[in-house]
């Protein structure tokens, strides 16, 4: 993750998958054509109880610039990283 190679990811899910898996709870949850915060995404009522809960930031934004690329989100930045949002465009 740094220049120095002293930090690493390691990932369970490709970033793929958890697009995939943050697609499929935006479709279960009604969540289409909606905006979200990142904080909510990760923290939020919807997604207590899912693999979302506490996932961590990098992975999370990560996913989510993968399904912006592919035209199903739009992540937005407020004033500060604590007001990043997404719109689902699903």
């Amino acid at each position: 993750m740094d220049k120095s190679h002293k930090k690493c990811l390691i990932l369970w899910l490709k970033v793929q998958d958890w697009a995939d898996y943050i697609i499929n709870f935006v479709k279960e949850n009604g969540l289409e054509d909606s905006v979200m915060t990142v904080e909510d995404i990760r923290s939020g009522i919807e997604s207590r109880g899912t693999e979302l809960a506490g996932i961590d930031r990098g992975v999370l934004i990560r996913a989510l610039k993968l399904l912006e690329q592919k035209g199903k989100a739009a992540i937005f930045k407020g004033s500060s990283t604590d007001d990043e949002g997404v719109k689902f465009n699903i």
